[in-house]
Formats: C-alpha cells, sequence, structure tokens
C-alpha cells in the first residue's frame, strides 16, 4: 500500500529539506542502537567490573540475615521490584521523544540498584556516618548527618553510571531530555535495592518479630516516595551535568547546569534531614516534605520545558521532508512540540471521536519521525506504514490534506 492508493498526492522533497532531516538525526542520535558489550571501550569494562563489586557487597550484606529470614526477604523483593517496575513504565510512558533503548535503561537501572547502591554509597555512608557522631556528637549526627552525606555520596556514585553510559552509548545520550529520563532510571534503580535495604534492616532490627509486617511497613512507606526522592534527584542532576558540558545536539549552558545540580542535591538535603529542619516535631517534618515534593516537582517541570525546544526542533528538521511532500502538516508537527498548539489541534476537532482521532494522529506522526530516524530517512516499508497511518488518522480525524510546502 502506498500513499498515492489513498488519494494523497505526495511531491519530492527538496535537497535541503533532506539535508536538514540528515543533520538533525546524525545530531540529536535519535535512532541510534545500542551495543552493551564493547569490548574496546574502557567505559564497559569499569561498568562491568564496579557492578561485580557492587554485587559481592550486596551478597556480603544480605547473606547472613537471608538464612533467618529468607520469606520475609523475598517478600520484601517481590513488593518493591513490582513497584520498580511499574515506576519504570510510567517513566517510559513520559519519555514522549525518542525513547530511550531498553539496553540503555537497563543499563541506568542495573547501575542504580547494584554499583551506585552497593559499590559506592553503603560503604561511604557507613564511613561517614560512624566519624561524624565522633566529631559533633550524637544528636547532632541523627539530625543532620545523612543530609550532609547522602547528596554528596549518592548523587555522586549515580552520576559515575550515568557517564559511564555516555561513554557506553554517546551517540544516544545527547541532550538534557536524555539527561533527565536516564536519570531517572539510574535513580529508580538505587530507590529500589535501597528500599529493599531498608526492608532487609527491618527485618533484622525487630528481631525476627512479625518480620513479614516489618517489610511490608516499610516497603510500603518507601514505595510511595520513591518517584519524588532518588529518581528525581538523579534526573536533574544528570541533565545538569549535560548543560555543563554542552553536546553537539544540546548547546552548553553553565549557569542553568549549574542550578540545576544544586537544585538535586538540595532536595536530596531536605529529603533526608527533614527531621533536623522541622526540630524533631512530627507535624512540621510532613510539612516540610510536602513543601519538598511540591518544590521538587515544580522544578522538574521547568527542565522538562527547557528541555523541550531542542528536541522540539529535531522533530521538525526530521519531519521537514515530509511536511514539504504534503504527507503531514505544520501544524500536525506543531501539536507534537509544542502544548498549547496540541490543546488548540485537539480542540478543534468536532466531536469527542475526531478530538481522539487527533490525538491518535499526534502520535502517528511522532512515530513517523522515529521510523525516519531508524531508517536514516531512508523509504523503508516500516517509514511507508507509518506514512499510511498519519493518512488514515487524519480522515479520521476530520483533518485537512496537507499540500506540498504547507506553512
Amino acid at each position: 500500500m502506498n500513499l498515492h492508493a489513498t488519494g494523497t498526492s505526495t511531491e519530492t522533497p527538496s535537497r535541503d529539506a533532506l539535508d536538514v532531516q540528515a543533520a538533525a538525526i546524525s545530531r540529536s542520535g535519535w535512532g541510534a542502537k545500542f551495543e552493551f558489550v564493547q569490548p574496546r571501550n574502557l567505559c564497559f569494562w569499569l561498568y562491568l567490573i564496579l557492578t561485580g563489586v557492587g554485587a559481592v557487597n550486596l551478597w556480603q550484606y544480605v547473606a547472613p540475615k537471608a538464612a533467618f529470614f529468607a520469606e520475609s526477604l523475598t517478600l520484601g523483593a517481590v513488593v518493591v521490584g513490582l513497584a520498580g517496575l511499574a515506576w519504570a513504565l510510567w517513566f517510559h510512558h513520559i519519555d514522549r521523544w525518542e525513547r530511550q533503548p531498553l539496553g540503555v535503561v537497563a543499563t541506568a537501572l542495573v547501575w542504580g540498584a547494584v554499583p551506585a547502591s552497593f559499590g559506592f554509597a553503603l560503604t561511604a555512608n557507613s564511613a561517614l556516618l560512624s566519624i561524624y557522631p565522633k566529631l559533633f556528637g550524637q544528636e547532632w549526627a541523627a539530625s543532620w548527618a545523612a543530609g550532609l552525606i547522602a547528596p554528596f555520596t549518592e548523587e555522586t556514585a549515580k552520576l559515575c553510571g550515568f557517564l559511564l553510559i555516555m561513554g557506553l552509548a554517546p551517540k544516544l545520550v545527547r541532550t538534557a531530555n536524555d539527561g533527565l529520563l536516564i536519570g531517572a532510571f539510574i535513580g529508580l534503580g538505587f530507590a529500589v535495592f535501597e528500599d529493599f535495604l531498608y526492608a532487609v534492616n527491618a527485618t533484622f532490627d525487630s528481631f525476627g518479630v512479625n518480620p513479614d509486617a516489618s517489610v511490608l511497613n516499610v516497603s510500603v512507606f518507601r514505595i510511595a516516595s520513591s518517584a519524588v526522592s532518588h529518581p528525581l534527584f538523579s534526573a536533574l542532576v544528570c541533565s545538569g551535568v549535560i548543560y555543563l558540558i554542552g553536546t553537539v545536539a544540546q548547546p552548553r549552558r553553565v549557569v542553568r547546569g549549574v542550578v540545576f545540580v544544586l537544585a538535586g542535591m538540595a532536595l536530596h538535603f531536605v529529603w533526608d534531614d527533614a527531621a533536623g529542619l522541622a526540630g524533631g516535631n512530627g507535624l512540621s517534618m510532613l510539612l516540610v516534605l510536602f513543601g519538598a515534593t511540591v518544590v521538587a516537582l515544580v522544578v522538574l517541570s521547568i527542565a522538562f520545558r527547557l528541555a523541550l525546544p531542542v528536541e522540539a526542533q529535531v522533530l521538525s528538521e526530521i519531519l521537514a521532508p515530509e511536511v514539504e511532500s504534503g504527507v503531514v502538516s505544520a501544524p500536525e508537527v506543531a501539536s507534537v512540540a509544542g502544548r498549547r498548539a496540541r490543546r488548540r489541534f485537539i480542540r478543534s476537532g468536532h466531536g469527542h471521536a475526531q478530538r481522539r482521532a487527533r490525538r491518535h494522529l499526534r502520535h502517528a506522526v511522532l512515530g513517523l519521525a522515529h521510523e525516519l530516524a531508524s531508517a536514516h530517512g531512508a523509504h523503508t516499508d516500516s517509514v511507508e506504514r507509518a506514512r499510511v497511518e498519519v493518512v488514515r488518522l487524519r480522515e479520521a480525524a476530520g483533518g485537512e490534506q496537507p499540500g506540498a510546502g504547507a506553512e
């Protein structure tokens, strides 16, 4: 089936539009493939070695307790694992542009779960938590030590993994949006295994008294805050680093980068030291945590909005030949790239059916961009099917057929 069979006439796009498309695909890394096994890449071996160190530390920590509380620890692992899967699916859903390849996501999750948690953070945190009480006293350490340790040790541990992933996938990790999503997945892996660590400690601290209840209580409490803790902190830090170093796709913005890195660390400090900031008052601590959550979500929303122009430009340039040839229209491209244009485009449909079709049409236009990027602009069967889907949904959406060179 082709576009002519659907009644849609097309024209050959100009050489300039095709050159713009090729440059956008090359610059952005959209459609690039990921291979984890890279024997000639030092980042690959560092990743493996540090993951091995983390795995050994994890086993040494859990194994003595597992002999006594195997059933409870299995319960905790299942609960936090399912919750982590749910959050991962949500992060995948909000990755609206060129979605991170599954290999990159898995690499990020494993780094946060094993090397960052048990290879770096557990060792460093334990050492510093034993030093601070001796220097400043138990009362001070109980209120402030966690917040003056974790933002530095844990965010550094997660960031090391992000830099290794950049070395493993230099064509894929190029924009602030990539930093936000990959950082979130690293933080999610860290959060899931930290939740499991707290569940392990809960069984041990309760001296075996109703260990299943201890595990569930701790796991549910930790899971409820997972999305606004480590995933959010590391998303801000990793996107900030992208701004700091700059890439071929992301212009360097030093001030913006510093702000996002410091914001991630500051929110981590407030989250860990809420009790100290609240003066030990339970209600005040809840208010501090609530305020920190609101601020964190606002900052994250700003980070995504600031990352939007680069991704929207890439989308527009990849689809430039399709606009010229009359496959898609400029308003349809704009409806994918901008929030206001999206609302205007959807609301212009007559009735519920047309508005729903216009939502699907937006996804089809984005899907066409993905297929074009994966094919590096070539005319493949997948690209042709994506074009046909755009035409089909436009008819259901009641949209006008775009003309060649539509503005």
